[in-house]
């Protein structure tokens, strides 16, 4: 196992810089970050920034269509964008027709353990058979099975 280095705590910040050295980048990456959780799904399927250079973001989007479409959208996204990153300095967003970068895949939650299942008691009748298995193991095996399955079959009464 590797050996942890003992020292002072770093700010994010300065974590982030690390990652992207240059303030262009970290700003780009905020603004691609927004872009990604804020527009809605149907302009998202079809409009992804790519690029962001001199106070420009460059928007890759699938057809002249949408292009055009989000032309007309631009200032409303650049007023929200400018809220979200508000030192990005982007001063204007362009569209163009281009290939769609690949959307990040958001980490999944992790599944929900199954309910833990009601044990029933077992009828007095299977009670006797099982005191009649020799076998101590095998007997706790098939208890445990028949209970469990009662206790699918009956409804609790709760």
């Amino acid at each position: 196992m590797a050996k942890r280095k003992k020292g002072k705590l770093e700010s994010v910040a300065k974590l982030l810089k690390g990652v992207y050295p240059a303030p262009d980048q970290l700003e780009a990456a905020k603004a691609f970050s927004w872009w990604s959780r804020s527009v809605p799904p149907r302009i998202l399927e079809h409009a992804r920034p790519v690029r962001l250079s001199r106070g420009v973001l460059i928007v890759h989007v699938s057809s002249s269509v949408w292009a055009n479409e989000l032309h007309y959208l631009s200032d409303d996204l650049l007023t929200r964008l400018r809220e979200a990153a508000p030192t990005s300095g982007i001063e204007k967003i362009r569209f163009q027709v281009g290939p769609l970068p690949d959307i990040p895949k958001r980490p999944q939650a992790a599944p929900r353990p199954p309910e833990p299942v009601r044990l029933a008691a077992l009828p007095e009748e299977l009670g006797r058979a099982l005191s009649r298995v020799d076998d101590d193991d095998l007997r706790k095996a098939i208890a445990e099975a028949a209970t469990t399955s009662l206790a699918r079959v009956r409804k609790p009464k709760d």
